[in-house]
């Protein structure tokens, strides 16, 4: 009719062409995204694996970790249950050697005691004078000194005053009248005070 009837076939295939075209000119770039897509994929494989790895590391170290702790947990408990057994071996000993001159004077006062009953009672004061002479030796040994004689000068420190007296005299104001119980010093630590009597003036 007017020579173009066959426009509309030529314009379809000029499309088809087209995406054609398009097509071919997108295929290399979908191919290069999926290889860029894989290779990340691999990557993030192997930082998962270096991850897991590192997890197990740790792992490992903290379970070895936690079996150091306990057996050096053991280890303190052994050694606090052998030092108290030590230390209560000792105690034991100590006790011992400050009880030996304790049991001499015992077995030393039940023979005096018996010989005042056979004999003359007054006869066995020098022994249980030797006796007490003979103890005050052991606790020398000891480290004991006894503090609270008649006429020592009254110390609030090392004596206990049970009651005063009126002074007799001016000099012996402030000084022991008499001892009711005998005072003992380990060193310079008081052990036990002496309880005495004191001479006050009035």
């Amino acid at each position: 009719m007017n020579g173009r009837p066959d426009a509309p076939d030529s314009v379809d295939a000029a499309r088809e062409a087209a995406a054609t075209d398009v097509a071919d000119a997108a295929a290399p770039r979908a191919d290069a995204d999926a290889g860029d897509e894989l290779e990340e994929v691999d990557v993030l494989r192997g930082e998962l694996g270096r991850v897991r790895e590192a997890l197990d590391e740790a792992r490992a170290e903290a379970a070895e970790a936690q079996d150091r702790a306990l057996r050096a947990r053991a280890d303190l408990e052994n050694l606090r249950r052998r030092s108290r057994a030590d230390l209560e071996r000792a105690h034991g000993a100590g006790l011992d050697a400050a009880i030996r001159p304790v049991l001499t004077v015992h077995d030393d006062l039940e023979r005096a005691i018996e010989a005042g009953r056979v004999g003359d009672p007054a006869a066995i004061l020098p022994g249980v004078e030797a006796v007490l002479a003979a103890l005050l030796r052991q606790l020398e040994g000891l480290g004991l000194t006894k503090t609270g004689e008649v006429g020592e000068p009254f110390d609030a420190e090392r004596h206990e005053a049970l009651t005063t007296v009126p002074v007799p005299e001016p000099e012996l104001a402030g000084t022991i009248q008499s001892v009711f119980e005998a005072g003992f010093l380990h060193g310079d630590r008081l052990v036990r005070p002496a309880r005495v009597v004191v001479y006050q003036e009035p």
